[in-house]
């Protein structure tokens, strides 16, 4: 992805993520969310901020529109980043962290494996956000998600996958990676 495509999406991600705060999910984008979601993850769903649900329902539907159906990647659409939220990770902290990358490529390598700081440092959520997909993991497993679903929310930033040729993938589960990517990046 090129810097520009980069700054156009995050421009478009920020506006979109001011958008939602405005408007909260319907009754009926809830119970579409909902029907995935094993009853103890509901919670995880239901807590997260306005724009990580509507976020996260836009991938479940970019899944959707590509005719998947996979449960469990459904379930990894709509939990891929419930750890920020539950870490505290504020609005404030997703631009300061798109900042620090440009400036400092390596900062949040560095930051992901300090050791956790305390839950009332204000480095705590920087520290969140580089974790969120095991510290996410971790939460939809103790949810009772499917261990597919786990295992890609854990894996979802992994870098690469997203721009691969679905073709020239053969593990499943490295497959349905790829396309989850390519709909969080593109939501």
């Amino acid at each position: 992805m090129t810097w520009l495509h980069r700054a156009v999406y995050r421009v478009r991600q920020f506006v979109n993520a001011l958008g939602a705060h405005i408007r909260p999910l319907t009754a009926g984008e809830r119970a579409e969310a909902r029907a995935w979601l094993p009853e103890k993850a509901w919670p995880l769903f239901d807590a997260m901020p306005r724009n990580d649900q509507r976020h996260s329902l836009n991938v479940l539907r970019s899944l959707r529109t590509a005719d998947q159906d996979e449960p469990a990647l459904m379930q990894a659409a709509l939990l891929h980043d419930v750890a920020k939220s539950a870490g505290g990770v504020t609005l404030f902290h997703r631009v300061s962290v798109v900042l620090l990358k440009i400036a400092w490529p390596d900062w949040a390598a560095r930051v992901a494996q300090t050791s956790t700081p305390a839950r009332k440092s204000p480095r705590y959520p920087f520290w969140a956000h580089a974790n969120h997909p095991q510290l996410g993991a971790e939460m939809a497993a103790a949810a009772g998600c499917d261990p597919l679903g786990v295992t890609l929310i854990r894996r979802h930033q992994e870098p690469g996958l997203s721009t691969s040729n679905d073709a020239t993938i053969s593990d499943p589960t490295d497959r349905l990676l790829a396309v989850l990517q390519a709909a969080d990046e593109d939501n």
